[in-house]
C-alpha cells in the first residue's frame, strides 16, 4: 500500500513539473527612450533560463547615470540598474505582477520620448506604464493600446513598468 501511494505522488509531481514547463514564460520586449541626441533601449522579459537577479550572458547592467543635464535611462530592479533585465519565467509567475522602475534623467530640453512596438503583447499578458505613484499624477498607460509616451516635466524621473505574464 505504501509503495502505491508513493508511486502516485511521484507521478503527480512529475506531471506538475511537466506542466510548469508548458506554461513557463519565455519572451522579451523593448522600450526605446530618446532625448535630444541620446537614445537608450531597455529590454525586459521572462525566461525559464533566467533568475530574478543578474544572469551573466542574459542581463546587462547599466552604469551609473552621468552628471546632469545629460540624458540617461535605465531599468531598476532589486536595487540595480539594467539595460536588459530578464526575470525567471516560471509557471508560478503567471498572473503575478512584476514592477520594474524606469529611471530617467532629462537632457537640457526637458523632453523624453518613450516608444515601443506592442505587436502581440496582449497575447503575452498585461503591460502598463505609470508614474511613480501608480497613476495618481496622471500617467497611467495600457501599453498594449498605446505605443508611445512623451514626457516634458523633469519631475517625472521615475516611472513604473508593470508586467503581468499571462498563460502562454
Amino acid at each position: 500500500m505504501m509503495k502505491t501511494s508513493l508511486k502516485h505522488i511521484s507521478t503527480a509531481l512529475t506531471f506538475v513539473r511537466a506542466m510548469s514547463w508548458v506554461t513557463a514564460q519565455d519572451f522579451t520586449f523593448q522600450v526605446n527612450l530618446a532625448a535630444g541626441a541620446g537614445e537608450t533601449v531597455s529590454t525586459a522579459g521572462f525566461s525559464p533560463d533566467a533568475t530574478d537577479g543578474y544572469d551573466d550572458g542574459i542581463d546587462s547592467f547599466a552604469p551609473p547615470a552621468p552628471p546632469p543635464p545629460a540624458f540617461d535611462a535605465a531599468l531598476g530592479w532589486a536595487g540595480d540598474r539594467y539595460y536588459t533585465q530578464i526575470l525567471a519565467g516560471l509557471a508560478e509567475d503567471v498572473g503575478v505582477e512584476h514592477v520594474f522602475d524606469v529611471q530617467l534623467q532629462y537632457d537640457t530640453d526637458n523632453l523624453i520620448t518613450l516608444t515601443w512596438d506592442n505587436t502581440g503583447w496582449s497575447d503575452l499578458g498585461t503591460f502598463s506604464l505609470t508614474d511613480a505613484f501608480d497613476g495618481a499624477l496622471g500617467i497611467n498607460i495600457d501599453m498594449t493600446q498605446e505605443n508611445s509616451l512623451t514626457l516634458d516635466n523633469p519631475a517625472f524621473n521615475m516611472l513604473k513598468l508593470k508586467v503581468t505574464p499571462g498563460e502562454g
